[in-house]
């Protein structure tokens, strides 16, 4: 056994706590019921077509506004006014979050997170794609609901950016099809040797800037106080490695264990994200985290189960996509994500606990709508009248709003455009 494979199995207090956890939660889904709950909110069609009108006006105006940032400093707090009276009134109508949610979701101090996030990540990479720049903030908002949930203020730290970074650096640098398989196996193994603190150099550009990245982390937290902290890093980075092997190739369910894999790429995630919020955890929260992550990546598969097939990528969803329908497997799906969050062992946080839950909920209707094909026709009318809007317009929206803001310049007046929706959102103190 070389150094890297001895890194890669270690066998630490994290690594022992997911191989119990992966198990735990794999048994539940197996018992989880296949039955649709109520999951509330049905409407009817008339409903769904004022919502959809409601959001296109809300869409166009919220583009209008940002290209009529004005250039006075004096005109731009009746700007803002503006603005805020916009975002206002459509949270009032639709009534797709709560007053409450509004204040969490759009809170100061989570606007500055993102704000600094974003000032931080254009300096380090200015060339960072409007995607790839939305794939680390995700997780940094990830981040922001867990500092939340932890009881502590929603901000960015060194190691979390650090960490977010990494998401656009790893995911795609995995997901490459140009780069072989060979020489992400090289890279993944300097990669883990400077995960784990043993002495390496960087070959290349891209590694040179990984390893910048584990420095932000480096800087907060010191490998011999908080040793949970790497080694939970180590054990999303393994985790990631196996999912190569849902890459490019054709499996049976009995020829490699793709549900495990999915549960322990996405329950590592989440989990190495708590363990960069706090430090240590206890059993019940990284049990939690570990669970949440195994559902935002059941999420995102089922989300992107179209793409995934294209790709030859094997998910759970995607094996199933051309033999069986998926009512039951998504049925699963919403079941496991009540029961999860009645698990979360944070009792004072039900404000959070009802976001969540009703983010993952709509993302799986999203998916549902998406790709109404892969269900039956029984199964989609039942479930259609949880949707907030048309199947059709839930289908086609997400293309239509890129579409809009695809014409949106990249500054106004000499702000960028990131910096004008910060200032929007932001309330004075």
């Amino acid at each position: 056994m070389n150094m890297n494979d001895e890194v890669l199995n270690k066998q630490s207090k994290v690594s022992c706590e997911i191989k119990v956890f992966k198990e735990l939660f794999i048994k539940q889904w197996w018992e989880e019921s296949n039955e649709l709950p109520d999951i509330g909110n049905a409407s009817g069609y008339w409903h769904k077509r004022t919502k959809e009108k409601q959001t296109n006006q809300f869409v166009n105006q919220f583009v209008i506004n940002i290209k009529e940032f004005p250039k006075e400093q004096s005109y731009r707090k009746e700007w803002k006014k503006n603005f805020k009276v916009v975002i206002d009134n459509f949270i009032k109508e639709t009534e797709l979050i709560t007053i409450k949610e509004k204040e969490i979701l759009l809170s100061n101090e989570l606007i500055e997170s993102t704000e600094k996030f974003i000032s931080k990540a254009r300096k380090f990479n200015p060339n960072l794609s409007f995607e790839e720049l939305g794939q680390a903030m995700r997780n940094l908002w990830i981040v922001n609901i867990i500092q939340m949930l932890l009881g502590r203020t929603p901000k960015l730290t060194s190691s979390t950016y650090g960490y977010s970074m990494l998401y656009p650096y790893t995911d795609n640098f995995l997901d490459s099809k140009v780069i072989s398989r060979d020489d992400k196996t090289k890279i993944n193994k300097n990669f883990a040797l400077k995960l784990a603190g043993k002495k390496t150099i960087a070959k290349n550009e891209y590694e040179e800037n990984l390893f910048k990245l584990v420095n932000n982390i480096e800087e907060e937290y010191n490998r011999e106080q908080y040793p949970n902290v790497f080694d939970s890093l180590l054990c999303i980075h393994s985790a990631q490695i196996k999912s190569l092997a849902q890459q490019n190739k054709a499996v049976t369910p009995y020829e490699s264990d793709i549900l495990g894999i999915s549960f322990e790429k996405g329950g590592t995630s989440v989990l190495a994200d708590a363990y960069l919020v706090n430090g240590e955890l206890t059993e019940q929260q990284a049990k939690f985290f570990f669970g949440y992550g195994v559902l935002l990546q059941l999420c995102d598969d089922l989300q992107d189960v179209q793409e995934d097939l294209e790709n030859g990528s094997v998910t759970m969803f995607s094996m199933l996509a051309n033999t069986w329908n998926f009512d039951n497997v998504t049925n699963k799906l919403i079941n496991f994500t009540v029961d999860l969050l009645e698990s979360m062992p944070m009792d004072n946080m039900i404000v959070i606990k009802d976001l969540i839950e009703k983010n993952c909920i709509q993302l799986i209707l999203f998916a549902i709508a998406k790709n109404k094909k892969l269900y039956s026709k029984t199964y989609i009318k039942k479930v259609e009248k949880y949707f907030p809007y048309r199947s059709r317009y839930m289908s086609n929206e997400l293309k239509k709003i890129k579409k809009q803001f695809s014409k949106v310049k990249e500054s106004y007046n000499g702000v960028s455009t990131e910096q004008i929706i910060m200032y929007a959102l932001k309330n004075d103190k």
